[in-house]
Order: C-alpha cells, then structure tokens, then sequence
C-alpha cells in the first residue's frame, strides 16, 4: 500500500520551489513580484543573477529527476503517475496556492531519468536553439516538441514498449505549451524577452 502514495512525493518533490527558496534566502527581490514573476529559472537568471538562475535550473531539473528515478517501482500506472507528477507539483505547487513555474527543466529532469539518449538530443537541441535565437521560451518549446518524435523513434527502434509513457509525454508538453501562451503571444508581436 506503501507505493502508492509515491506519486504523492513525487508530485510534492516536483512543488519545491526552488526559485522561491532560492531568491528569498540570496536574491536581490522578492521573485514573485519582479520580472515574469514566474518561479522558474529564467526569471530567476534575470532577476536575481546567473548564480541563482543556474541553480535554480539544476535543482528544479533534479527534483524532476530523483521522483522518476528513485521512485519508480514494478507498477505500470503507478510509474506513469510518478512520471507526471513532479511537472505537475512544478506547475501547480500546494504551497504557492498551485501557481507555479513552467515546467520545462523538471520536464528535462523526468526525461533523463526515462531515457538518456532522449535527453542528450533534446539538451542538444535546446542549446542549438538557443544559440541560434537567444530566447530561452523559443528553445525551450522547440526542445520539449522535438523530445516526442525522439523518445518515439528511440523506443520504436529498440522495440521498448513506450506508448503510455509517451501519451503522458504528449500530456505533459501540451502543458508545458499552454503554461507558455503569453510567451508565445508576445513572441507573435516580437515582444518576447531574450535570454
């Protein structure tokens, strides 16, 4: 019966709010009333500097990590659960009233705990993007759309059987893209913020 509260800790695990506990013990503001004032990494970078971005990122990556990893057990729903959660305690967080950041480095995080090689690609095209644009929503879009056609083919070509864990993929993603509708609004008026 034990497991089954593992997709609790996951998803509470997942709704740390790194970027919070980060800005308010070493920042410079309080982080939800600055910039986007979102919690997330890149409002951190540009709001409280690169020190506390950059950690904020590895953490909100690691929690998305350590639930799928360390959690996972011998029950397939179960997993899928625990697969989900900690982006959706990272978006929707109980202790900031469920608003919460964006998803994309806890997303990242879920990813190499499934599949290193999916990571590997996705970071890669996160990067390239990046370098290309200098806007951080624009690769981080491209990355988490371009990691389902990925993990797709790489569970196709070694015959994985991947559908469910790729349907929650899709889930999470689809998410992800509706947490950025401003960024992308604002994108289609040339507005969005670099880096």
């Amino acid at each position: 019966m034990t497991l089954y509260f593992y997709p609790l800790l996951a998803y509470l695990l997942g709704s740390i709010p790194f970027g919070v506990i980060f800005s308010n013990l070493f920042g410079k503001s309080n982080l939800r009333q600055t910039g986007s004032k979102n919690i997330g990494a890149t409002n951190v970078l540009r709001t409280q500097g690169k020190l506390l971005g950059v950690l904020t990122f590895i953490m909100d990556f690691l929690k998305g990590f350590a639930a799928c990893y360390f959690l996972r057990v011998d029950d397939e729903i179960l997993n899928l659960m625990i697969t989900a959660a900690p982006v959706l305690g990272h978006i929707f967080p109980v202790w900031l009233k469920f608003r919460g950041g964006k998803g994309v480095a806890t997303y990242f995080g879920i990813l190499y705990a499934i599949n290193a090689f999916t990571f590997g690609s996705v970071l890669a095209i996160w990067l390239a993007t990046f370098l290309a644009v200098k806007i951080s929503s624009i690769a981080g879009l491209v990355s988490v759309f371009a990691s389902l056609f990925i993990f797709g083919y790489v569970g196709h070509a070694l015959c994985l059987d991947f559908i469910n864990q790729l349907y929650v993929l899709i889930a999470l993603v689809v998410l992800i893209f509706f947490r950025h509708k401003e960024n992308m609004k604002r994108l289609l008026k040339k507005k969005e913020l670099r880096a």
